[in-house]
């Protein structure tokens, strides 16, 4: 059973800038994965994959801003996000789906993006060690310029395997909320 917990973080005005940064460059990456996928697709009428689109993607500054599993993860949601759109267009020709569909859209410039952090069970059994305070992750040059954030995970997560970690933006990344 996959279970889900949301918390408000409380954040140093410092570490709430360096995050609303990132999603500010999650939500470029998307944007930039976005565009390859849709080009691809009114050049050729095919479908470009994750893996095709990570080759394009790779070389982006904003690819290279973030730490490499939080961007391919965006990548990966801009993936789910056309082959919705590519199931939506089968329901269509079918007669199963009557409603306009629209092939996905960008997100707007001034925008921000969650982040998603893929946990391994190795980087979790380390957190007992650090005072269960999760670091998120970021690249080097990042880090040196913005800081780094830092959180406490909530004692009843403690016991239980953790996949995944969501940095949620709210209200224009005003604060933020943390789903395990």
């Amino acid at each position: 059973m996959y279970l889900n917990q949301t918390n408000r973080l409380r954040l140093d005005k410092q570490q709430s800038d360096a995050l609303k940064q990132m999603c500010h460059l999650s939500k470029n990456m998307f944007n930039v994965g976005l565009y390859n996928v849709r080009q691809y697709f009114f050049q050729e009428r095919k479908y470009l994959s994750y893996e095709g689109n990570y080759h394009h993607a790779k070389e982006n500054e904003n690819y290279k801003e973030l730490p490499t599993d939080i961007a391919q993860q965006t990548l990966k949601i801009v993936d789910r996000s056309f082959k919705s759109f590519f199931k939506l267009l089968q329901l269509k020709l079918s007669g199963g789906y009557q409603a306009k569909v629209q092939i996905p859209d960008y997100l707007p410039k001034d925008g921000h993006f969650l982040l998603v952090v893929p946990i391994r069970s190795r980087d979790w059994d380390k957190l007992p060690g650090k005072g269960w305070v999760f670091t998120v992750p970021m690249s080097r040059s990042f880090r040196r310029q913005h800081g780094t954030v830092s959180f406490s995970v909530p004692e009843r997560l403690r016991d239980k395997v953790v996949k995944e970690i969501r940095i949620l933006p709210k209200l224009g990344a005003r604060y933020f909320d943390v789903a395990y």
